[in-house]
């Protein structure tokens, strides 16, 4: 699964593809972990696009949606089925479709695998007690007091801040490594970074660690290192 996976990685300016498989719970994917957390609903979505294709007889071997910073590419596989992949704007579609026709078969095979391995296992049956005298649970204690949350102007902090050029050296570097959704890694990351502490110099370690947990490549991540060395204490 993954080397098919890698396979298509290897055309340029691909970020990575989800292979979609209706009733199959397991995620086969190798885009960045950012994606993860969407990528069954996502599919899903995608999964109700293929029925709509196939109820009104469109022959289309591969969908395309195109927005800002990325381009979509929904390539059916059967009824059930499909391969979702995310690329920059610039990618070459030729290219793109060329390999994963190349690789229909194989992602056939795959599917059709995921299938079995999936219906072999066994389904969780809870497991029931019977003539277990009922235990008296006391009340849980009343909840602390929420704490006031901080507020947080990311756009203020990156864009006009006084570490605003490290914030765009920061993120440039970003790019690199995972493509046009840096940007979006680079606020979620700065936000959650400045939630915890004061934004200043002597803590920007602690946010290239949130950074580095997106990118998911030790390569890329030794390079990531290296751009923004000089940013660093």
């Amino acid at each position: 699964m993954q080397e098919l996976l890698k396979e298509i990685k290897r055309v340029p300016s691909v970020m990575g593809s989800y292979l979609h498989i209706t009733g199959v719970n397991e995620i086969n994917s190798d885009l960045p972990k950012i994606f993860l957390s969407k990528l069954k609903e996502i599919g899903e979505i995608f999964d109700r696009v293929i029925k709509v294709n196939l109820a009104t007889n469109m022959q289309t071997s591969t969908i395309e949606f195109k927005y800002d910073e990325a381009m979509i590419f929904l390539k059916p596989i059967d009824q059930d089925s499909c391969l979702i992949t995310f690329c920059e704007t610039n990618i070459n579609k030729n290219m793109l479709n060329m390999t994963t026709g190349m690789l229909n078969n194989e992602l056939k095979q795959t599917v059709d695998q995921a299938r079995r391995e999936n219906a072999s296992r066994p389904p969780r049956i809870p497991t029931i007690q019977t003539g277990v005298p009922e235990r008296v649970v006391p009340a849980p204690p009343p909840p602390p007091p929420v704490p006031s949350v901080k507020s947080i102007d990311v756009n203020k902090i990156i864009h006009a801040g006084p570490m605003a050029k490290i914030f765009q050296d920061f993120q440039d570097a970003l790019a690199m490594a995972i493509g046009p959704i840096a940007e979006t890694v680079m606020k979620e990351s700065v936000e959650s970074w400045a939630m915890t502490g004061d934004c200043s110099q002597e803590r920007l370690p602690d946010l290239v660690e949130l950074l580095i947990r997106e990118i998911d490549d030790v390569s890329l991540e030794a390079e990531f290192k290296l751009a923004i060395k000089n940013h660093l204490r």
